[in-house]
């Protein structure tokens, strides 16, 4: 089975998916969710129902269903995130990229809970990570924890994503290739804020050193994409 983050609760919706996730169940899982959202303090989220309803308007030829992104099989996915976690913690806490094998030293998964200033953490890109995250098409500080009447939500910031991605990605970049932590490499265009401009080191520029992050390198990416997706859409992400 492949763990993936699918974007949209109404834009793709098969035979498939109806059977699994009927449409009206999503709409009480959304009223759900926005009950959470007033309860912090948030406002409500508007979901789109239809590809009409995305500003701006999509190209005529964009198919829906193509939203989201595959982040792996479970088995794969668990052994890229728990070296993606890894990796994100020791960058935060140290700025420099980490041995190519993870010593997974305690005192840094303590200095990373520690620091005080979470825009230089990856808080929501490790949360997305995770089972039954909602990425929302905001900017949100802190990953938000919301207990729902049928099970609890992690809500995490597409916005936060993209940050957090494209700063990893810099640090894992491919060898030879140019950048700054502060651009998006999908579009090249620069991203808002300086919150990773202070990050310099790099995993080394050869393939020996570089191959073992390249499937943490892809998880990054896909990442980034879903963030697109749902920043472009204004539709809500979910994992699982």
């Amino acid at each position: 089975m492949g763990f993936d983050v699918s974007v949209g609760l109404f834009l793709c919706v098969d035979d498939a998916d109806a059977a699994h996730w009927p449409t009206a169940e999503r709409e009480r899982w959304l009223a759900e969710l926005n009950t959470a959202l007033r309860a912090l303090g948030l406002p409500e989220h508007r979901e789109p129902r239809s590809p009409a309803d995305v500003e701006p308007p999509w190209e005529p030829a964009s198919d829906p269903c193509h939203l989201g992104a595959s982040l792996g099989s479970y088995s794969s996915h668990g052994r890229r995130v728990e070296r993606l976690d890894w990796l994100a913690r020791h960058v935060a806490v140290l700025g420099t990229a980490p041995a190519t094998d993870p010593p997974y030293e305690a005192g840094v998964y303590q200095a990373y809970d520690d620091l005080p200033d979470r825009s230089r953490t990856f808080d929501h890109l490790l949360a997305a990570c995770g089972h039954d995250a909602v990425i929302l098409p905001r900017h949100l500080d802190e990953v938000l924890w919301a207990p729902g009447t049928t099970e609890a939500m992690w809500l995490v910031s597409a916005s936060r994503i993209r940050i957090e991605a494209a700063a990893l990605g810099h640090v894992l970049r491919y060898p030879g290739e140019t950048g700054s932590p502060g651009t998006d490499p999908i579009t090249g265009e620069p991203i808002a804020g300086d919150h990773f401009d202070h990050l310099t080191g790099h995993v080394a520029d050869d393939a020996e050193s570089w191959q073992p992050w390249a499937e943490v390198h892809q998880l990054c990416h896909r990442l980034l994409a879903a963030a697109h997706d749902v920043l472009r859409t204004g539709a809500l992400g979910l994992t699982g």
